[in-house]
């Protein structure tokens, strides 16, 4: 008998969590059979999370060197004994990651709080990896290497502005990508400008689908900014190449005002989602804008802050069209 609870999600939805184009995933069932999705009575596929699951090994396989058609008739079960092969092969003797696998994200915590939603997350995402679980900032400033780690998250009850310079130097001493912050009390002062400070700030409480949502917007800057292309030329030719094959940067889809609404619409419905990408966006864009007007002390400094400026906006542009999929699911409508 049919599970009725059972969650589907639209090929749009799914193109956006496994980070496989709606082109590709085509081709892929077509000529491989990787997935067989059911048919709404529309004729759309819908996708279940066994099927996300799936594809996202599949990518990140497919990312790391192993050609589709010889990985896409494995099992469930092969593809991750496949990728844990992989991934192992990355690690370094002392169990951390001397540089992650393509498409994966390595993620260091601080605290207790959030560890088992952390790490519900990570199950749920191969693109998402722990690779060290602390007490304190301390305990990972004295455990691991500078760059070990993509993205750092912290958990904090009441969060001063002593505090943000501390986890300031936590990033700048591990070299880590961004950080996500979650908090539960501070001034709207402190948080606010965060955006433009490689950390994304979310309120408590927060749940592993957020930490997720919150994760797949930081890994397009976390794994994208500054990660060394394999490449015969030096990182400065590779983001030359990634700026002009980038194209215009894209539109909007949300205005300031509309994302202050969508912020408080949430809080009338059960689904804090909207609001939590609402914020995320928001960061983003002060983010895009902060570096397409940073100052340039050089011509080395103006390409890689146009680099920054076009990945993020691809960033936002596709955290908007998760935003859009929750809300149209949600029933919420912005005026």
């Amino acid at each position: 008998m049919e599970n009725k609870e059972e969650e589907f999600y639209e090929i749009s939805a799914v193109a956006r969590l496994t980070g496989i184009s709606s082109h590709v995933l085509r081709v892929w069932e077509r000529r491989y059979g990787v997935v067989e999705p059911r048919r709404s009575d529309s004729g759309r596929r819908q996708y279940t999370k066994g099927d996300i699951q799936r594809l996202a090994l599949l990518k990140t396989l497919v990312d790391n060197g192993h050609a589709i058609g010889s990985v896409a008739k494995l099992a469930t079960p092969q593809l991750e004994e496949r990728l844990s092969s992989t991934l192992d092969a990355k690690v370094s003797e002392d169990g951390l990651e001397e540089e992650a696998p393509a498409g994966v994200c390595r993620i260091g915590i601080t605290g207790t709080i959030l560890r088992q939603v952390v790490r519900e997350a990570a199950e749920n995402s191969p693109a998402l990896r722990v690779v060290g679980e602390f007490r304190d900032a301390d305990e990972m400033l004295n455990s691991i290497r500078p760059g070990a780690i993509d993205l750092l998250i912290h958990s904090q009850d009441t969060v001063f502005p002593e505090d943000i310079e501390n986890l300031q130097n936590v990033i700048s001493t591990l070299q880590v990508r961004r950080a996500i912050l979650v908090y539960q009390f501070a001034k709207e002062d402190i948080i606010n400008p965060l955006d433009i400070r490689q950390i994304t700030a979310l309120r408590a409480p927060v749940d592993a689908s957020e930490i997720q949502l919150a994760c797949i917007a930081d890994i397009q800057l976390a794994l994208r900014s500054g990660r060394r292309v394999e490449s015969e030329k030096d990182d400065s030719c590779s983001i030359r190449e990634f700026n002009e094959k980038a194209g215009d940067i894209p539109e909007r889809m949300y205005s300031d005002e509309q994302l202050v609404r969508i912020s408080h619409q949430s809080s009338i419905v059960k689904c804090e989602c909207p609001q939590h990408l609402a914020n995320l966006l928001s960061s983003l864009l002060a983010f895009e804008k902060y570096s397409e007007q940073c100052e340039n002390r050089n011509e080395e400094d103006a390409v890689l802050h146009s680099y920054l400026h076009k990945t993020t906006a691809q960033a936002r542009r596709q955290m908007e069209d998760a935003l859009s999929e929750v809300l149209e699911q949600e029933g919420i409508t912005i005026w």
